[in-house]
């Protein structure tokens, strides 16, 4: 039996060495530890956030480069003296979490203008040189507004949580309005949101104040599941979940873990797995890197995830959920054989 499993270790270690030898690898990747690929990110608090870092972590070191990592906690100067600083350490690619256009825009142009490669995540940016990552925000914001028009058989009275200025947002909230406009019983009663140091906690104040407010209300669509927790806190609280029906966009382990408390109001919403995203971000900036082509546009799918599925298939966490809806798993997006090749190299 030991002998049989030599054998096999062995011809499959052949197996990966005669691909390896096939592939001809990029000059800057004949030494990958060189590849300095930095990530900016203008927030990193929440559970999304920390498994997105957590996946772009794991990328870089199956692929051998080096990560820097620098978070400006909203603020958009730092964000830009961020960028800044990168190119003035002239690192081979950087890749630009959230943030704005205009602000971020000449630091853009100038990275370019240097020869380092940018790749944006969740970053709108006017420019075919920067390939732009998202969730498909668009399909995201329709998803979850369906879900809630069709389970309350287009009426109902809707406490909003969203703010402007995020191209995410943004997105979602395009698709917002037009099913309003498709299911014109659904009602927004109330719009409430704001992107704070402690998001959660401060939508659970004002999702507080609009239940007294608009006691008609029975429904919340939450477009990103930081306002999510502080309205399904605030409604668990009141003791009112029999009354509402939440609705959001992301996932995580604290969200699962939310959505399948027994009385739970939180019954719906889509995401992708941003460990994905993270691995995502991290290979489209070696490839770049590395002289690959790649799309203006990788939009990674979302998906649907109801409080009854969760608890249907004792779900409990991301990588439970994540076998049991494979879909969310690992992008097939940007797979050069040349990258596929570093990692399994890089895994003896």
């Amino acid at each position: 039996m030991k002998n049989s499993k030599v054998l096999v270790f062995l011809l499959t270690s052949l197996v990966v060495i005669s691909v390896f030898a096939q592939v001809q690898l990029p000059k800057k990747f004949e030494n990958p530890k060189n590849v300095r690929i930095a990530l900016v990110r203008e927030v990193g608090e929440g559970s999304f956030f920390e498994r997105y870092l957590a996946g772009a972590q794991s990328m870089a070191r199956e692929l051998g480069v080096t990560l820097l990592e620098a978070t400006a906690h909203g603020d958009m100067a730092r964000m830009v003296t961020m960028i800044e600083n990168f190119i003035t350490q002239r690192v081979d690619a950087i890749i630009i979490d959230h943030g704005r256009p205009d602000p971020l825009m000449p630091k853009i142009k100038e990275a370019l203008d240097r020869g380092i490669r940018v790749v944006t995540f969740d970053l709108v940016v006017d420019d075919n040189r920067v390939p732009e990552i998202e969730q498909d925000d668009l399909l995201i914001g329709y998803l979850i507004s369906k879900q809630l028009a069709v389970d309350f058989a287009g009426n109902a009275n809707v406490i909003y949580v969203n703010v402007g200025g995020f191209a995410p947002l943004d997105k979602r909230d395009k698709m917002w309005q037009i099913i309003k406009w498709r299911f014109p019983g659904i009602k927004e009663v109330a719009k409430i949101g704001a992107v704070t140091g402690s998001t959660a906690a401060d939508t659970q104040t004002r999702m507080e104040a609009a239940m007294k407010e608009k006691p008609e209300a029975n429904a919340v669509l939450a477009m990103w599941d930081e306002f999510a927790k502080g309205a399904v806190r605030a409604i668990m609280q009141a003791g009112k979940s029999d009354q509402f029906k939440v609705y959001s966009v992301d996932v995580t382990t604290e969200d699962i873990q939310m959505m399948i408390q027994q009385n739970s109001p939180w019954v719906a919403t889509v995401g992708t797995d941003s460990y994905a995203v993270g691995r995502l971000a991290v290979r489209a900036a070696a490839a770049l890197v590395g002289g690959e082509k790649l799309p203006k546009y990788l939009l990674v799918e979302p998906q649907l995830i109801t409080r009854q599925f969760l608890v249907d298939n004792n779900i409990t966490n991301m990588d439970e959920l994540v076998k049991a809806l494979p879909a969310l798993g690992e992008s097939n997006l940007v797979w050069p054989e040349w990258l596929k090749a570093l990692t399994e190299k890089n895994k003896k």
